[in-house]
Protein backbone atom coordinates (compact mmCIF):
# COMPACT_ATOMS: atom_id res chain seq x y z
CA UNK A 1 0.00 0.00 0.00
CA UNK A 2 1.61 2.99 -0.78
CA UNK A 3 2.16 6.08 2.04
CA UNK A 4 -0.32 8.13 -0.03
CA UNK A 5 -3.16 5.86 0.83
CA UNK A 6 -2.95 5.77 4.40
CA UNK A 7 -4.98 7.21 7.07
CA UNK A 8 -4.00 10.29 7.35
CA UNK A 9 -4.51 10.63 11.44
CA UNK A 10 -2.49 7.69 11.86
CA UNK A 11 0.51 9.10 9.76
CA UNK A 12 0.00 11.95 11.59
CA UNK A 13 0.41 11.28 15.26
CA UNK A 14 3.19 9.20 13.59
CA UNK A 15 4.58 12.82 12.56
CA UNK A 16 3.62 13.85 16.30
CA UNK A 17 5.51 10.96 17.97
CA UNK A 18 8.72 11.85 15.34
CA UNK A 19 8.74 15.53 16.87
CA UNK A 20 8.64 14.35 20.69
CA UNK A 21 11.51 12.58 19.65
CA UNK A 22 13.46 15.23 18.20
CA UNK A 23 12.19 17.72 20.66
CA UNK A 24 13.73 15.17 23.52
CA UNK A 25 16.82 15.10 21.89
CA UNK A 26 17.65 18.83 22.02
CA UNK A 27 17.70 18.67 25.90
CA UNK A 28 21.05 18.43 26.81
CA UNK A 29 22.14 14.40 28.15
CA UNK A 30 24.78 15.54 30.33
CA UNK A 31 25.00 18.20 33.37
CA UNK A 32 24.46 21.66 31.53
CA UNK A 33 25.71 25.34 33.14
CA UNK A 34 23.53 27.78 32.07
CA UNK A 35 24.81 31.49 31.85
CA UNK A 36 23.64 32.27 35.48
CA UNK A 37 25.72 29.38 36.70
CA UNK A 38 22.11 26.81 36.86
CA UNK A 39 22.86 23.53 36.53
CA UNK A 40 20.19 21.51 34.49
CA UNK A 41 21.06 17.50 35.27
CA UNK A 42 18.51 15.53 32.63
CA UNK A 43 16.58 12.73 34.79
CA UNK A 44 16.56 14.43 37.81
CA UNK A 45 14.65 16.33 40.39
CA UNK A 46 14.56 19.73 40.95
CA UNK A 47 12.96 22.87 42.40
CA UNK A 48 13.87 25.19 39.51
CA UNK A 49 10.37 25.65 37.59
CA UNK A 50 11.97 25.73 34.18
CA UNK A 51 14.41 23.02 34.77
CA UNK A 52 10.84 21.18 35.77
CA UNK A 53 9.31 22.01 32.26
CA UNK A 54 12.99 20.80 30.66
CA UNK A 55 12.56 17.50 32.35
CA UNK A 56 9.27 17.18 30.64
CA UNK A 57 11.08 17.75 26.90
CA UNK A 58 13.13 15.45 28.15
CA UNK A 59 11.13 12.60 28.60
CA UNK A 60 9.09 13.42 25.20
CA UNK A 61 10.62 11.23 23.32
CA UNK A 62 9.22 7.60 25.53
CA UNK A 63 6.26 8.75 24.84
CA UNK A 64 7.17 9.35 20.96
CA UNK A 65 8.73 5.45 21.17
CA UNK A 66 5.18 4.17 22.73
CA UNK A 67 3.17 5.62 20.09
CA UNK A 68 5.45 4.25 17.51
CA UNK A 69 5.21 0.88 18.66
CA UNK A 70 1.88 1.27 18.97
CA UNK A 71 1.34 2.36 15.30
CA UNK A 72 3.49 -0.47 13.78
CA UNK A 73 2.27 -3.07 16.16
CA UNK A 74 -1.19 -2.30 14.74
CA UNK A 75 -0.29 -2.98 10.80
CA UNK A 76 1.99 -5.70 11.62
CA UNK A 77 -0.46 -7.65 13.27
CA UNK A 78 -2.07 -8.25 9.48
CA UNK A 79 1.20 -8.56 8.34
CA UNK A 80 1.30 -12.53 6.44
CA UNK A 81 5.17 -12.50 6.23
CA UNK A 82 8.77 -11.07 6.42
CA UNK A 83 9.89 -8.22 3.95
CA UNK A 84 13.36 -8.82 3.35
CA UNK A 85 13.88 -5.70 1.44
CA UNK A 86 12.13 -3.42 3.65
CA UNK A 87 14.71 -5.32 6.33
CA UNK A 88 17.55 -4.62 4.05
CA UNK A 89 16.57 -1.15 3.55
CA UNK A 90 16.45 -0.76 6.86
CA UNK A 91 19.83 -2.26 7.88
CA UNK A 92 21.69 -0.42 4.71
CA UNK A 93 19.84 2.66 5.67
CA UNK A 94 21.19 3.09 9.02
CA UNK A 95 24.67 1.97 7.90
CA UNK A 96 25.06 4.18 5.03
CA UNK A 97 23.95 7.41 7.39
CA UNK A 98 26.75 6.24 9.85
CA UNK A 99 29.26 6.37 7.19
CA UNK A 100 28.12 9.41 6.02
CA UNK A 101 28.21 11.04 9.34
CA UNK A 102 31.46 9.49 10.08
CA UNK A 103 33.04 10.87 6.58
CA UNK A 104 31.74 14.57 7.79
CA UNK A 105 33.51 14.26 11.39
CA UNK A 106 36.35 13.18 9.75
CA UNK A 107 36.61 16.09 7.08
CA UNK A 108 36.21 18.42 9.99
CA UNK A 109 39.42 16.78 11.81
CA UNK A 110 38.17 14.84 14.23
CA UNK A 111 40.12 11.73 15.34
CA UNK A 112 38.37 8.83 16.21
CA UNK A 113 39.45 5.76 17.80
CA UNK A 114 39.69 2.53 16.21
CA UNK A 115 36.96 1.60 18.20
CA UNK A 116 34.74 4.19 17.05
CA UNK A 117 34.83 3.84 13.64
CA UNK A 118 33.92 0.17 14.09
CA UNK A 119 30.92 1.22 15.37
CA UNK A 120 30.22 3.40 12.86
CA UNK A 121 30.51 0.43 10.03
CA UNK A 122 28.61 -1.57 12.46
CA UNK A 123 25.81 0.91 13.84
CA UNK A 124 22.54 -1.64 14.40
CA UNK A 125 24.93 -4.23 16.12
CA UNK A 126 26.35 -1.60 18.68
CA UNK A 127 22.97 -0.17 18.63
CA UNK A 128 24.41 3.53 17.68
CA UNK A 129 20.37 4.35 18.10
CA UNK A 130 18.79 1.86 20.89
CA UNK A 131 15.61 1.95 19.16
CA UNK A 132 16.34 1.46 15.48
CA UNK A 133 18.17 -1.88 16.36
CA UNK A 134 15.10 -3.08 18.70
CA UNK A 135 12.62 -2.47 15.82
CA UNK A 136 14.72 -4.45 13.30
CA UNK A 137 14.84 -7.24 15.33
CA UNK A 138 11.19 -6.65 16.45
CA UNK A 139 10.25 -6.29 12.85
CA UNK A 140 12.00 -9.38 12.02
CA UNK A 141 10.48 -11.52 14.42
CA UNK A 142 7.18 -10.46 14.45
CA UNK A 143 5.88 -13.46 11.82
CA UNK A 144 6.11 -15.78 14.77
CA UNK A 145 4.31 -13.08 17.07
CA UNK A 146 1.44 -13.65 14.59
CA UNK A 147 2.04 -17.05 14.45
CA UNK A 148 1.34 -17.65 17.80
CA UNK A 149 -1.04 -14.96 18.02
CA UNK A 150 -3.13 -16.84 15.50
CA UNK A 151 -2.99 -19.97 17.34
CA UNK A 152 -3.86 -18.68 20.18
CA UNK A 153 -7.91 -18.15 21.42
CA UNK A 154 -9.04 -15.49 23.66
CA UNK A 155 -9.09 -16.56 26.74
CA UNK A 156 -5.08 -17.74 26.07
CA UNK A 157 -4.43 -14.20 24.29
CA UNK A 158 -5.83 -12.70 27.13
CA UNK A 159 -4.03 -14.45 29.56
CA UNK A 160 -0.55 -14.07 27.23
CA UNK A 161 -0.76 -10.22 27.06
CA UNK A 162 -1.64 -9.97 30.67
CA UNK A 163 1.38 -12.05 32.01
CA UNK A 164 3.98 -9.58 29.51
CA UNK A 165 2.26 -6.37 31.01
CA UNK A 166 2.34 -7.53 34.49
CA UNK A 167 5.80 -8.46 34.20
CA UNK A 168 7.00 -5.78 32.03
CA UNK A 169 4.95 -2.63 33.24
CA UNK A 170 4.32 -3.76 37.10
CA UNK A 171 7.31 -5.40 38.07
CA UNK A 172 9.93 -3.87 35.95
CA UNK A 173 8.24 -1.01 35.97
CA UNK A 174 8.08 -0.76 39.81
CA UNK A 175 11.79 -0.95 39.96
CA UNK A 176 12.36 2.89 38.87
CA UNK A 177 15.13 1.82 36.30
CA UNK A 178 14.95 1.99 32.31
CA UNK A 179 14.22 -1.92 31.23
CA UNK A 180 17.80 -1.91 29.85
CA UNK A 181 18.14 -5.23 28.14
CA UNK A 182 14.13 -6.10 28.71
CA UNK A 183 13.45 -3.22 26.04
CA UNK A 184 12.72 -5.56 23.27
CA UNK A 185 10.50 -7.64 25.75
CA UNK A 186 8.58 -4.66 26.39
CA UNK A 187 8.85 -3.73 22.67
CA UNK A 188 6.94 -7.23 22.60
CA UNK A 189 4.25 -6.83 25.55
CA UNK A 190 3.12 -3.79 23.35
CA UNK A 191 2.54 -5.75 20.78
CA UNK A 192 0.36 -8.38 22.71
CA UNK A 193 -1.53 -6.12 24.24
CA UNK A 194 -2.36 -4.54 20.95
CA UNK A 195 -3.27 -7.81 19.58
CA UNK A 196 -5.85 -8.56 22.28
CA UNK A 197 -7.84 -5.16 21.24
CA UNK A 198 -7.62 -5.56 17.80
CA UNK A 199 -8.68 -9.07 17.84
CA UNK A 200 -11.52 -9.06 21.02
CA UNK A 201 -11.60 -5.59 21.94
CA UNK A 202 -13.71 -3.63 19.42
CA UNK A 203 -16.25 -2.27 21.37
CA UNK A 204 -13.56 -0.71 23.72
CA UNK A 205 -11.60 0.23 20.04
CA UNK A 206 -14.83 2.09 18.55
CA UNK A 207 -16.32 3.65 22.00
CA UNK A 208 -15.11 7.22 21.17
CA UNK A 209 -16.50 8.59 24.26
CA UNK A 210 -14.43 5.70 27.00
CA UNK A 211 -11.17 6.41 24.56
CA UNK A 212 -11.49 10.16 25.35
CA UNK A 213 -11.82 9.78 28.65
CA UNK A 214 -8.90 7.56 29.01
CA UNK A 215 -6.72 9.15 26.89
CA UNK A 216 -6.82 12.21 29.09
CA UNK A 217 -7.26 10.86 32.14
CA UNK A 218 -3.79 9.13 31.17
CA UNK A 219 -1.91 12.21 29.82
CA UNK A 220 -3.04 13.99 33.51
CA UNK A 221 -2.07 11.28 35.50
CA UNK A 222 1.46 11.38 32.78
CA UNK A 223 2.19 14.87 34.31
CA UNK A 224 0.49 14.49 37.52
CA UNK A 225 3.13 11.80 38.02
CA UNK A 226 6.24 13.46 37.29
CA UNK A 227 5.27 16.48 39.24
CA UNK A 228 4.93 13.95 42.26
CA UNK A 229 8.16 12.18 41.01
CA UNK A 230 9.97 15.02 41.19
CA UNK A 231 8.72 16.63 44.42
CA UNK A 232 9.57 13.23 46.29
CA UNK A 233 12.73 13.00 44.39
CA UNK A 234 13.29 16.29 46.62
CA UNK A 235 12.27 14.99 49.96
CA UNK A 236 14.07 11.03 49.13
CA UNK A 237 16.86 10.40 47.88
CA UNK A 238 16.38 6.88 46.40
CA UNK A 239 14.22 8.59 44.21
CA UNK A 240 16.27 11.56 43.15
CA UNK A 241 17.14 10.34 39.64
CA UNK A 242 14.25 7.83 38.79
CA UNK A 243 12.64 10.02 36.91
CA UNK A 244 13.33 8.75 33.18
CA UNK A 245 13.04 5.26 35.12
CA UNK A 246 9.29 5.54 35.50
CA UNK A 247 8.51 7.41 32.23
CA UNK A 248 10.18 4.99 30.18
CA UNK A 249 8.55 2.46 27.21
CA UNK A 250 7.18 0.01 29.93
CA UNK A 251 5.10 3.31 31.56
CA UNK A 252 1.50 1.44 32.04
CA UNK A 253 0.14 5.22 31.80
CA UNK A 254 2.17 5.95 28.27
CA UNK A 255 0.43 2.74 26.89
CA UNK A 256 -2.56 3.14 27.87
CA UNK A 257 -2.30 6.73 26.54
CA UNK A 258 -0.48 5.68 22.97
CA UNK A 259 -3.22 2.80 22.62
CA UNK A 260 -6.34 5.16 23.09
CA UNK A 261 -4.90 7.98 21.06
CA UNK A 262 -4.29 5.21 18.25
CA UNK A 263 -7.86 4.38 18.42
CA UNK A 264 -9.10 7.96 18.36
CA UNK A 265 -7.05 8.59 15.23
CA UNK A 266 -8.38 5.29 13.82
CA UNK A 267 -11.96 6.15 13.52
CA UNK A 268 -11.42 9.31 11.35
CA UNK A 269 -10.77 8.34 8.21
CA UNK A 270 -8.67 11.20 6.02
CA UNK A 271 -5.87 11.25 3.78
CA UNK A 272 -3.34 14.13 2.90
CA UNK A 273 -0.73 13.29 0.57
CA UNK A 274 2.11 16.41 2.86
CA UNK A 275 0.82 14.40 6.08
CA UNK A 276 1.45 11.02 4.62
CA UNK A 277 4.46 12.15 2.79
CA UNK A 278 6.26 13.64 5.61
CA UNK A 279 5.03 10.39 7.97
CA UNK A 280 7.02 8.23 5.43
CA UNK A 281 10.25 9.95 6.57
CA UNK A 282 9.88 9.23 10.24
CA UNK A 283 12.78 6.62 10.83
CA UNK A 284 15.02 8.48 8.43
CA UNK A 285 14.62 11.57 10.46
CA UNK A 286 15.42 9.49 13.26
CA UNK A 287 18.69 8.23 12.29
CA UNK A 288 19.25 11.57 11.14
CA UNK A 289 19.16 13.43 13.88
CA UNK A 290 20.71 11.74 16.59
CA UNK A 291 23.61 10.10 14.96
CA UNK A 292 25.78 9.05 17.78
CA UNK A 293 28.71 10.66 16.76
CA UNK A 294 26.97 14.07 15.69
CA UNK A 295 25.80 13.97 19.39
CA UNK A 296 28.78 13.20 20.96
CA UNK A 297 30.96 15.48 19.38
CA UNK A 298 29.03 18.58 17.66
CA UNK A 299 25.65 18.59 19.46
CA UNK A 300 27.42 20.06 22.80
CA UNK A 301 28.90 22.57 21.27
CA UNK A 302 25.22 23.52 19.60
CA UNK A 303 24.29 23.82 23.23
CA UNK A 304 27.21 25.97 24.56
CA UNK A 305 25.69 28.22 21.39
CA UNK A 306 22.24 27.76 21.84
CA UNK A 307 21.47 27.63 25.36
CA UNK A 308 24.82 28.25 26.90
CA UNK A 309 24.17 31.94 26.49
CA UNK A 310 20.10 32.42 28.29
CA UNK A 311 19.36 32.31 31.82
CA UNK A 312 16.82 30.14 33.33
CA UNK A 313 14.06 32.28 32.38
CA UNK A 314 14.49 31.74 28.29
CA UNK A 315 15.45 28.01 28.29
CA UNK A 316 12.56 26.21 27.63
CA UNK A 317 12.04 28.28 24.27
CA UNK A 318 15.83 28.29 23.56
CA UNK A 319 15.41 23.81 23.61
CA UNK A 320 12.20 24.23 21.27
CA UNK A 321 14.05 26.64 18.89
CA UNK A 322 17.06 24.03 18.71
CA UNK A 323 14.27 21.24 18.16
CA UNK A 324 12.82 23.03 15.67
CA UNK A 325 15.99 23.33 13.88
CA UNK A 326 16.83 20.05 14.31
CA UNK A 327 13.38 18.93 12.84
CA UNK A 328 13.38 21.06 9.70
CA UNK A 329 16.97 20.14 9.12
CA UNK A 330 16.12 16.64 9.34
CA UNK A 331 13.39 16.50 7.17
CA UNK A 332 15.36 18.39 4.66
CA UNK A 333 18.30 15.88 4.58
CA UNK A 334 15.98 12.98 5.09
CA UNK A 335 14.41 14.51 1.29
CA UNK A 336 17.63 14.99 -0.46
CA UNK A 337 18.30 11.09 0.98
CA UNK A 338 15.16 10.05 -0.40
CA UNK A 339 15.28 10.97 -3.93
CA UNK A 340 19.14 10.43 -4.26
CA UNK A 341 20.46 7.50 -2.44
CA UNK A 342 17.97 5.69 -0.91
CA UNK A 343 16.78 5.14 -4.81
CA UNK A 344 19.96 3.16 -5.28
CA UNK A 345 19.26 1.63 -1.62
CA UNK A 346 15.70 0.36 -2.44
CA UNK A 347 17.52 -1.40 -5.66
CA UNK A 348 19.96 -3.53 -4.00
CA UNK A 349 16.66 -4.14 -1.39
CA UNK A 350 14.75 -5.57 -4.18
CA UNK A 351 18.00 -7.63 -5.40
CA UNK A 352 18.82 -8.87 -1.84
CA UNK A 353 15.19 -9.97 -1.33
CA UNK A 354 14.94 -11.99 -4.86
CA UNK A 355 18.44 -13.77 -3.52
CA UNK A 356 16.96 -14.64 -0.60
CA UNK A 357 13.55 -15.21 -1.78
CA UNK A 358 15.85 -17.74 -4.78
CA UNK A 359 17.42 -19.90 -1.82
CA UNK A 360 14.41 -20.07 0.22
CA UNK A 361 12.59 -21.71 -2.75
CA UNK A 362 15.32 -24.07 -3.15
CA UNK A 363 15.37 -25.56 0.40
CA UNK A 364 11.60 -25.88 0.35
CA UNK A 365 12.31 -27.49 -3.33
CA UNK A 366 15.23 -29.76 -1.76
CA UNK A 367 12.60 -31.27 0.46
CA UNK A 368 9.46 -31.85 -1.56
CA UNK A 369 9.61 -35.56 -2.21
CA UNK A 370 9.94 -36.12 -6.90
CA UNK A 371 7.67 -37.64 -8.52
CA UNK A 372 7.98 -41.54 -8.31
CA UNK A 373 10.00 -41.34 -5.09
CA UNK A 374 9.08 -43.58 -2.50
CA UNK A 375 7.40 -41.74 0.79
Amino acid sequence: MKFSKRNSGIELIKIFAVVLIVLCHAVPENPFTLANGLTYVDGTTTDYPQFVLVSFLGGAGLIGDVIFIVCSSYFLLDSKKLSVSKIATMILNVLIISLIFMGVILALGYKLSAFTIVKQVFPTVFQNNWFITYYIVFYLLHPLFNLIIEKLDKLTLGIAAAFLFFHCSILLYALGTAPGTNKFLCFVNIYFVVAYFKKYGQNFCNSKKLNIILCVASAVLYVALRLALNYAGLKIDYLYDKMLGYVHIHCPILIVFSITLFNLVNMQKWHSKFVNYLSSLSLLIYIIHHNNLFAELIQPKWYDFFLGRVGENHFVLSILALAAIYFAGSVLLATAYRYSIEIGVKKLSAKIDCAVMKVVEKIKSRKKPQIGEER
